[in-house]
């Protein structure tokens, strides 16, 4: 049975093959997500070199790297939450790569840009302004669904709310650079 919460519960022992361990992998963003302290800030610390790395890249190949984290970590968060019995289990931080990567989109390399992005897309995700707090409930409830297209879209949902802030917190970068307040 799914809990709803976002309690870092870890059974190891659930954890079996290929497919969990890939699961946990990338849901964990490589580990980040099981720092004691702030998961969040941890995932979103993970997709800054991401970012920086990829910002020379033709904007095709942009998209289709952060549509691709998109679609592999909603796969991620539906079987991780699956083999844990949770919705939005707080180790998933793939969500917070995600949204981050969209948050960065016209920053490009530079170091301040990149630390206002960071400091905007963290208070997005963590204060969820409407509609991101609409969202990240829709999809806890549909993560307990008992259907598979209801578990699928509650994967999604665990990264629709990180998205949704993402271009949030992007459109006040793109209003500070527009007003040469950040270039």
């Amino acid at each position: 049975m799914l809990q709803p919460s976002r309690k870092a519960t870890m059974r190891w022992e659930q954890i079996s093959g290929v497919r969990g361990f890939l699961a946990v992998f990338i849901g964990t963003a490589g580990g980040a997500g099981f720092f004691p302290l702030a998961p969040g800030t941890m995932g979103t610390l993970v997709a800054v070199p991401l970012a920086f790395y990829t910002a020379s890249w033709d904007w095709s190949f942009r998209l289709a790297l952060w549509v691709g984290l998109t679609l592999i970590g909603t796969w991620s968060a539906k079987v991780f939450d699956e083999t844990m019995g949770t919705s939005d289990n707080q180790h998933i931080v793939i969500d917070e790569v995600v949204g981050y990567g969209i948050t960065s989109w016209t920053c490009g390399t530079g170091a301040v840009p990149l630390l206002v992005a960071f400091v905007l897309f963290r208070a997005f995700d963590i204060i969820k302004p409407p509609p991101v707090r609409q969202l990240d409930r829709w999809s806890k409830i549909k993560a307990s669904s008992k259907s598979e297209i209801g578990r699928w879209w509650g994967g999604f949902g665990v990264i629709g709310d990180d998205i949704v802030a993402g271009f949030q917190a992007l459109l006040v970068i793109i209003a500070l650079q527009h007003f040469g307040i950040l270039s």
